[in-house]
């Protein structure tokens, strides 16, 4: 379920929408989708938002990383 206004409000501090989308923009550095009653976020992806911003959260980008492949040394 989306969050309604009053929810966005208590997030951001803000009331015009513009200045909603910036301060996600600002504040955990994505490009929040909206439409005429304001952004677009459900509960569940503020939440991850939230977890990605902290650090809880692995980032997408350290996933793509090569690894060395680690293998158990034979015992002979």
């Amino acid at each position: 379920m989306r969050l309604d206004n009053n929810q966005i409000f208590e997030l951001t501090g803000f009331k015009r929408k513009s200045s909603q989308v910036a301060w996600f923009r600002d504040r955990l550095g994505v490009e929040v989708p909206f439409d005429r009653h304001g952004p677009i976020l459900t509960a569940e992806c503020y939440q991850k938002l939230l977890e990605k911003y902290l650090g809880i959260l692995p980032n997408s980008n350290e996933s793509r990383v090569n690894r060395p492949t680690v293998r158990m040394k034979e015992n002979k």
